[in-house]
């Protein structure tokens, strides 16, 4: 009887291991976690901005030239509403336009052509962030572009202060804004997300 109950154990004792070896082996396996991918930096990344993509950039671009230069800045003001609006400089050959919702509340805006040859504007309040991009448009018939104006690769970019705009006709830049260019109306447009400075680059 002894012998019996012996043998017994052994056999159940032997088939609870065979039984926690098989449900060990049909686990299913766990992969891995994998390791979270380090973020890209800004720099030279391209970002939606609403009206295309802009380019994050520290860079040195050529800016295009005015055919006569303005011999003092040349300001102009307007207040938008929500309803939107535009602005104009004739002189400078410049046009901004405010879309529909861009701003929730009337908002005075000023745009000022840079004085000199450089085709440059700075937009006041500085550091004003839109709910939809501007349209700014630029007269290329006022500028010294116009017999290369079909072999020249225009850029609008971002400047934060004059001291970016040096002396030899280049400009320290931040972000690159691309452009349409209307070759019926010799006329280049890009958007803007923000203010302040705004140049053409070409290249």
């Amino acid at each position: 009887m002894n012998a019996f109950r012996s043998t017994r154990f052994a056999l159940r004792s032997a088939a609870f291991a065979l039984l926690a070896l098989v449900s060990f082996s049909c686990a299913e396996p766990v992969a891995p976690t994998p390791p979270a991918s380090a973020p890209s930096a800004l720099l030279g990344l391209p970002l939606g901005g609403g009206g295309g993509l802009i380019t994050v950039v520290d860079t040195t671009v050529t800016v295009l030239q005015r055919g006569i230069p303005l011999l003092a800045d040349v300001s102009t003001s307007a207040t938008i509403g929500p309803e939107g609006g535009t602005i104009t400089i004739p002189s400078a050959g410049f046009r901004l336009d405010v879309p529909k919702n861009a701003v929730m509340t009337p908002t005075t805006i000023t745009v000022t052509a840079v004085a000199g040859t450089n085709v440059a504007y700075e937009f006041e309040p500085a550091g004003t962030v839109f709910n939809k991009r501007l349209i700014a448009s630029q007269d290329l018939s006022l500028t010294t572009i116009l017999p290369a104006i079909t072999g020249t690769k225009f850029t609008g970019a971002y400047f934060r202060s004059r001291d970016e705009l040096l002396s030899n006709g280049s400009a320290i830049v931040h972000e690159l804004e691309p452009t349409t260019v209307d070759l019926g109306n010799l006329t280049v447009q890009f958007t803007v997300g923000h203010f302040s400075g705004y140049i053409v680059a070409v290249d």
